[in-house]
């Protein structure tokens, strides 16, 4: 008697045991149910039309496992059912939070400090000098371009480390011939003015070395706002321009570099339509804040502001965002996904790979190479413009028309990281996504790239020396601006 009774209190105890602990989870997976669809509401990147059904079948599948876990059997079969399938559908939530988590977090990484950029200095001696380091400049004269922005800082900190001193010179060439003709035996040049003369000058590189470098963070001037908010051209109006700058350098994307790629992307969600603008990076433009003429390509070490205020006043309109990506993004992208096919309208070789005329599958450095060279072209830097297009083309259709951003989605972003930068807001990208997810609406793309004509003439940038820059043809920029303008509706 005493042996059944113990018997049934052992079983009254493993049942309130098994009880609690089932109670426990039902708890549990029900606040995480709660807090999972809480997040995807508050994202704000679903369309009603999808949420509701996900949400209501959501509550669904909630209530029937909770069912199961909380079934009265004397088997508990059904009960470990229950707790399998809750124990399933939280790890599919965290799989899908973390999808979401990560794209997030670099939307966040993208948009922040972007008044910081980064820019080196270069203590340059001829490669058979005496000069080997830092110490052996101490107390020597260096000389530098006298318009070199961002310098103050520098020689500053020159002067406090090897008690130098500085003579100003005013063009960008004289300073290149005073070093290499032994008038000069230091020069001071920031990394983007030895990107100007190694261009120029393939020599160079082998004729001089690099004593000493500084990294200055620079505080770039933002006296005007890219973005107006009072602006009735914006995401969430659906009409809007996005500015892409590539610049020419790899590595961090904050470095001050030159605008080597310059599209406008007019943007009309209403109609579906988006319009490519390419404007050559030798275009001789007025730059904003110097009202001093100089090529595109150079407003770029001023800043992105600089780039996107100096293409507003040439085409007048508004540019409402931007996107700064450089070679690094290009070819990790390419590579991550897969691969691309573009056409090329001649067969020529760049950076030593060979092109066909016709389709062409490359890889990112095949991709990078495509998108910069000029000099094989007789119209330059225009088929230049017009072969970045097309590699905009190829990503966009190679992420959109395949399972390849599903399936190589952590991969993305992770090429993207460190590589890319906008203004965009986090809200206003969520916003773009549920339009589309919405609608699923095709678009039609159209391209456009201005053209001019090939001259020399002396740039802000390099002082007095003349450069090859190209005239604007009057036609061409007024064209592109009734382009744009047809697809924002302002005809």
């Amino acid at each position: 008697m005493r042996s059944a009774y113990q018997n049934m209190n052992k079983k009254q105890t493993k049942t309130k045991k098994r009880s609690w602990l089932i109670n426990v989870i039902v708890i549990l997976y029900t606040l995480i149910t709660i807090l999972f669809f809480g997040y995807i509401v508050c994202i704000n990147m679903i369309p009603a039309k999808f949420l509701i059904p996900v949400v209501v079948l959501g509550i669904v599948i909630t209530l029937f496992v909770i069912f199961l876990m909380m079934k009265r059997r004397k088997t508990m079969i059904v009960n470990i059912i229950g707790v399998l399938l809750a124990c399933g559908i939280v790890v599919g939530y965290g799989v899908i939070y973390n999808y979401l988590s990560q794209a997030f977090n670099f939307l966040d990484a993208i948009s922040v400090d972007q008044n910081v950029e980064v820019e080196q200095f270069y203590v340059v001696a001829l490669s058979d000098s005496e000069y080997k380091e830092q110490k052996d400049i101490n107390g020597k004269e260096i000389e530098v371009l006298e318009i070199t922005e961002n310098i103050d800082k520098v020689e500053e900190k020159l002067k406090q480390e090897a008690s130098t001193t500085f003579k100003n010179v005013d063009s960008l060439e004289k300073l290149e011939d005073n070093l290499l003709n032994g008038k000069a035996d230091l020069i001071l040049l920031s990394s983007t003015q030895y990107s100007m003369i190694t261009e120029e000058n393939e020599d160079f590189k082998e004729k001089t070395k690099v004593i000493y470098t500084i990294t200055q963070e620079i505080e770039t001037k933002n006296e005007e706002a890219i973005k107006d908010e009072n602006s009735k051209h914006t995401i969430e109006n659906g009409v809007f321009n996005v500015y892409i700058s590539g610049i020419d350098t790899s590595g961090n994307i904050r470095n001050v570099s030159r605008s080597d790629a310059n599209i406008v992307v007019t943007v009309n969600t209403n109609t579906h339509e988006i319009l490519l603008t390419s404007i050559p990076r030798d275009y001789y433009v007025t730059l904003h804040s110097k009202q001093a003429k100089d090529k595109l390509t150079h407003s770029g070490i001023y800043g992105i502001n600089e780039t996107v205020s100096t293409v507003e006043d040439l085409l007048g309109i508004d540019i409402n965002y931007y996107v700064r990506v450089n070679f690094t993004t290009v070819e990790k992208l390419v590579d991550v996904i897969g691969g691309i096919e573009v056409y090329s309208d001649f067969a020529f070789t760049g950076v030593g790979i060979k092109f066909n005329k016709g389709l062409n599958y490359l890889n990112g450095k095949e991709a990078l190479a495509f998108s910069r060279e000029r000099h094989s072209f007789a119209s330059g830097d225009v088929q230049r413009a017009k072969n970045q297009q097309k590699v905009i083309n190829a990503i966009i259709s190679k992420l959109t028309s395949s399972t390849t951003l599903l399936t190589k989605y952590s991969n993305i972003l992770d090429s993207l990281s460190g590589n890319f930068q906008t203004n965009i807001e986090t809200s206003d990208i969520s916003s773009i996504v549920k339009e589309q997810l919405n609608s699923m609406p095709s678009w039609n793309i159209t391209t456009n790239t201005l053209i001019g004509t090939g001259s020399y003439d002396v740039t802000y940038s390099c002082g007095s020396q003349k450069l090859y820059v190209m005239v604007p043809n009057s036609e061409s920029v007024e064209d592109a601006k009734q382009k744009i303008n047809t697809v924002m509706g302002e005809d």
